[in-house]
């Protein structure tokens, strides 16, 4: 069976880095510093959330906090196209937004603490489900770009983009998903 790439090249090594070293450093997000262990507990819930709401593109407001970055790999992982809003985006601008690519849900640091109630070892099992077949064509972010002519442009984001890492790095993960939202690469 053909995983495809996201899963060879993201889902897994994410699984095996934190399962080999749950207590590296995955992130650090104001000054605080997060482990793969501590991910992958806000990761599960939101995948739970996620399959509760049976969506199939989701908008996650993208301040600097963990569980913002947790949405995007929940998203990944549940084969949910995610649309990752700017923080200091105004509520017409989140409303164009949501409006044109018609997001059923806005995610935000605040609803996703909510669903934060897991261990470690339950949220890693979530994500290693084994049963990913992700096909290298399918939509896994749509990616909100303003254009110098007042208007939103929108770029896709398929599976198949994610190439090998050697060693993996999940920076480049959300650099791809993330682009023009440097501050929030440069935390991985």
């Amino acid at each position: 069976m053909n995983m495809g790439n996201l899963y060879q090249n993201v889902i897994r090594p994410y699984i095996c880095q934190t399962e080999q070293n749950p207590d590296l450093t995955a992130a650090k997000i104001d000054g605080q510093v997060y482990s793969y262990a501590q991910l992958a507990q806000r990761v599960a819930p939101i995948m739970n959330e996620l399959d509760a709401m049976s969506v199939e593109r989701i908008g996650v407001l993208m301040r600097p906090d963990l569980s913002a970055c947790a949405a995007l790999l929940a998203g990944l992982c549940c084969g949910v196209t995610v649309v990752p809003l700017p923080p200091h985006l105004g509520d017409a601008e989140k409303d164009k937004v949501v409006e044109a690519l018609q997001l059923p849900q806005v995610l935000t640091p605040e609803r996703m603490h909510y669903y934060f109630r897991m261990t470690f070892e339950d949220a890693l099992n979530r994500i290693d489900n084994g049963l990913y077949n992700i096909q290298d064509e399918q939509l896994v972010c749509v990616q909100c770009l303003p254009g110098n002519d007042g208007e939103w442009h929108f770029a896709k984001v398929f599976a198949k983009d994610f190439p090998v890492m050697r060693p993996f790095s999940l920076h480049s993960v959300f650099q791809k998903l993330t682009p023009d939202l440097p501050e929030i690469c440069s935390i991985f």
